[in-house]
């Protein structure tokens, strides 16, 4: 089942794939985050924190190297 993350302030939401329910969240301040496949809404808040991590993990991977070298291409 699909899900839609919504957030207002700081509280994340899922709710079920319907665009009038998803409206409805909307039009009561909550801004539209992700789409995710889950079987509950607690599966997909804990599969959208999920992919955050994958994310910042990645950019870290990338991040580090290019610290490194040029560290060592100022310290020269």
């Amino acid at each position: 089942m699909d899900f839609y993350i919504l957030k207002k302030q700081e509280k994340l939401v899922a709710i079920p794939a319907d665009e009038q329910n998803c409206k409805e969240y909307l039009d009561n301040g909550y801004f539209y985050v992700d789409k995710v496949a889950a079987c509950n809404e607690k599966s997909a808040l804990k599969r959208l924190n999920g992919r955050q991590n994958r994310y910042l993990r990645a950019l870290w991977l990338l991040v580090i190297p290019v610290m490194i070298f040029a560290w060592r291409q100022l310290s020269h």
